[in-house]
């Protein structure tokens, strides 16, 4: 007899098995068991566990190979206890970091394998390689502080560069640059041109000498048999040269025996005296010369507030390293003064001050102690003096000079650096006329070109005659 179940019987067990199966696959996929898993337990220590829970995930490589059994604290280091499959192999040189399962995923604890045949970790054993990871909580506070360090950065060079007027200034420093970096091109094309040349000639002259040398050999072999009559004739060289020998002993002679002019000259204590005082002479006069130096330079400054460029032809005459003279031809966009009073309204006047260009002149005289330079003399067509103070073993110089000295206006004052790029280039800064009561006062950035005498010899020696 078969019994029939009823509707609620069949719902009751559909339920129930439902159940059982809701609880297996949770077991499963949250990686839980019962009873005690089979494996070896380890110890990993970690200044910050953040996000890392109870039950988290052990792999390595990608693949699961355990689970944290619990976490403790000690001495303020968190100690987690993790339990590996008893097939996996951990080796006492691995490593153990948190890692997160993309951006914002769960953590689980990763393990780095090391080197090949590293000893494997015991159960019970610490695996003391860890590695610190980044905290996004302090990672999203640091990305902060530099977005707000690049907004002001770029908020003060909005400031300082917006509008028309920074857009122009840029415009002619850009301009000023180009226009000195098409001369220095044109100045290293033409000595490339030249180089080119001397290496051409160079390969000439070698092929010259390699003939030379082929001919050498040719003629050598032609005349192999004339060598005996070679040493022959070297022989009765030889017995003319006994012979000439012979006659300079008889001259030494008659010079130590105080015979003949050569004698005299070489006896006498007073022609000593005279060739010893011409010689000291001579090498005073050498000495002198080499130490004498002359430097050639042009040097152009542009003059923000100005909106125009100063230039500097310079001619410096250096006898000795302690001193040099100084001669300059100026070109000042801001040379001459004028003053105009206007009458506005009946009693109500204003000074009107406008400037023109004007060439001045500079001669100095310069005294070096140490790492400072006193200079005096005429300035820009003006009495005063200045001082340079030298860095970097002399590659850069600070310069301030004061100078039109009226007692109508404030004094010249000048303040700025300027550094060697190499033995030709040279850049400046700094802030000219600081204490101006006229509104003259500018900030100015420059840059300049110099030459020695020597290189100024091989530069005219390599211009073509006409």
């Amino acid at each position: 007899m078969i019994t029939k179940l009823s509707p609620e019987a069949k719902v009751g067990i559909f339920v129930f098995a439902g159940l059982v199966l809701l609880v297996y696959m949770s077991l499963r996929i949250g990686g839980m068991s019962f009873g005690q898993e089979e494996g070896y337990n380890l110890k990993v220590r970690l200044a910050n566990i953040s996000g890392l829970a109870d039950d988290a995930s052990v792999r390595i490589a990608g693949v699961e190979v355990g689970r944290v059994q619990d976490i403790a604290l000690e001495d303020n280091i968190a100690v987690l206890g993790i339990r590996v499959k008893p097939d996996i192999r951990v080796g006492e040189d691995f490593t153990a970091a948190i890692r997160t399962r993309g951006l914002l995923g769960e953590k689980f604890l990763e393990l780095v394998p090391g080197a090949p045949g590293a000893r494997t970790l015991n159960d019970g054993e610490e695996i003391v390689r860890v590695k610190t990871s980044m905290d996004i909580e302090k990672l999203v506070g640091v990305l902060t502080d530099v977005a707000t360090d690049v907004k002001l950065v770029t908020a003060s060079l909005s400031n300082v560069l917006g509008g028309k007027e920074g857009e122009q200034t840029l415009r002619n420093i850009v301009d000023n640059i180009e226009s000195i970096t098409f001369r220095i091109d044109s100045l290293v094309a033409r000595n490339d041109a030249e180089l080119s040349e001397a290496i051409a000639n160079l390969n000439t002259f070698s092929k010259s000498i390699t003939e030379v040398a082929d001919s050498l050999n040719a003629v050598i072999d032609e005349n192999r048999g004339n060598f005996k009559d070679g040493i022959e004739n070297m022989k009765t060289a030889s017995t003319k040269l006994d012979q000439v020998l012979g006659a300079i002993t008889e001259v030494t002679d008659k010079v130590n025996s105080g015979e003949g002019t050569i004698a005299r000259l070489l006896n006498d204590p007073e022609t000593h005296d005279n060739i010893n005082e011409t010689l000291t002479g001579i090498n005073k006069f050498l000495t002198k010369a080499e130490s004498f130096r002359t430097y050639v330079s042009y040097k152009g400054e542009y003059l923000f507030d100005a909106g125009d460029m100063k230039s500097y032809f310079s001619v410096k005459i250096q006898p000795k390293s302690d001193k040099f003279y100084l001669i300059e031809i100026v070109d000042d966009p801001r040379g001459s003064i004028d003053r105009k009073t206007v009458e506005l309204n009946p009693g109500t006047t204003t000074e009107i001050i406008t400037t023109k260009d004007e060439i001045k002149f500079s001669a100095q005289i310069a005294k070096r102690f140490r790492n400072t330079t006193f200079r005096g003399g005429l300035i820009e067509s003006t009495g005063g003096g200045g001082l340079d103070y030298h860095m970097l073993d002399d590659k850069l110089r600070f310069s301030f000079d004061a100078f039109d000295f009226d007692d109508e206006r404030s004094p010249h004052l000048k303040a700025g650096l300027t550094y060697n790029i190499n033995k030709f280039i040279i850049m400046t800064g700094g802030y000219d006329h600081f204490l101006s009561d006229e509104g003259l006062e500018s900030p100015y950035f420059g840059l300049g070109i110099r030459f020695e005498d020597e290189d100024l010899k091989y530069l005219l020696s390599s211009v073509p005659s006409l």
